[in-house]
């Protein structure tokens, strides 16, 4: 039996490539199963209910897996601590910061693109497999969701190819993106932090610990008015939580498409003007352009590495 899975706390992407992913080896003569570790994100519950797909609980019983698929995810150390590295056979990503020699035995499809569930729906329109509407529904999803309707600066022409194909699969409503990114920025009272917690990613860079913390939602520059103490203090606790060197959260607004950076220390505020030339004012910082969060992690890679 294979097991399909992706970071703990899976986003749209990671989930509905691993859902569809499972599904097409099963159809195509080998057992598989999508399992999930963590917190679902927001934005993976409000798929789920809104096309009528049962959310698998937690993963357990992962001894059971003989061998392992990676989705959305090249990386151990955003894998649960559970995951043999010696079973992954195959990790199917699009960051440009990967960790290859961690899985010895596993063949890699990363490219630079829109979202992995591309790829895998690539891989699926190649093979001649017939997909489920299920399937087609959520990975549609994940694509024009993390392309921000194709407006990211990673988003190429296959993103939009191979989403046309999925919408002749299934029954896509053109009203899912803007009703997600509601459900996203319904942040009230504990929620805030909550999201902050369950979205955030950890990297190391020549012995540099960095977290990058990141929300996808609208109103960004009125959330920061109203609760930028409230977002300084919880990245504090998490910074000694985790102990890590640097931790920032980067908010995506998905209306006005810009990134606002928070930050409470003026160690990381000259870290991220030095890596990516954002111009703080107090604790925040505002760009005109979008700047996801792997890429943000490629120049930290970058930086770090040259010193």
């Amino acid at each position: 039996m294979i097991l399909v899975t992706t970071y703990i706390n899976p986003d749209l992407d990671g989930f509905s490539a691993a859902i569809a992913y499972a599904e097409f080896l099963n159809k195509t003569g080998k057992p598989a199963t999508a399992g999930f570790f963590g917190e679902y994100q927001t934005e993976v519950k409000f798929a789920a209910q809104k096309f009528g797909i049962n959310l698998p609980s937690s993963l357990e019983n992962y001894g059971d897996f003989e061998q392992i698929v990676l989705v959305d995810v090249s990386d151990l150390k955003r894998l649960d601590k559970n995951i043999d590295p010696q079973k992954v056979i195959e990790v199917i990503d699009h960051r440009q910061v990967n960790d290859f020699t961690t899985f010895p035995n596993a063949k890699f499809l990363v490219e630079t693109i829109g979202a992995s569930a591309t790829l895998v729906a690539e891989k699926i329109a190649k093979s001649g497999v017939e997909i489920s509407s299920e399937a087609a529904k959520l990975l549609s999803a994940a694509i024009v969701y993390h392309t921000i309707n194709f407006q990211a600066p990673d988003a190429i022409q296959r993103d939009k190819d191979i989403f046309e194909w999925l919408k002749g699969k299934c029954d896509f409503p053109k009203s899912f993106l803007q009703e997600v990114f509601l459900a996203k920025s319904d942040l009230v009272g504990e929620k805030l932090g909550r999201a902050i917690e369950n979205d955030l990613k950890q990297f190391e860079f020549a012995g540099r610990k960095v977290v990058i913390a990141q929300l996808e939602i609208v109103n960004g520059e009125v959330l920061v008015r109203d609760r930028e103490q409230e977002i300084i203090d919880k990245l504090a606790e998490l910074k000694n939580k985790l102990k890590t060197d640097f931790i920032f959260l980067v908010i995506i607004d998905l209306e006005k498409l810009i990134d606002i950076f928070v930050c409470g220390e003026a160690k990381t505020r000259d870290l991220l003007k030095a890596v990516s030339g954002v111009e703080f004012k107090n604790n925040v910082a505002i760009t005109e352009k979008l700047i996801f969060r792997k890429v943000l992690a490629l120049y930290l890679k970058e930086h770090f590495e040259r010193k």
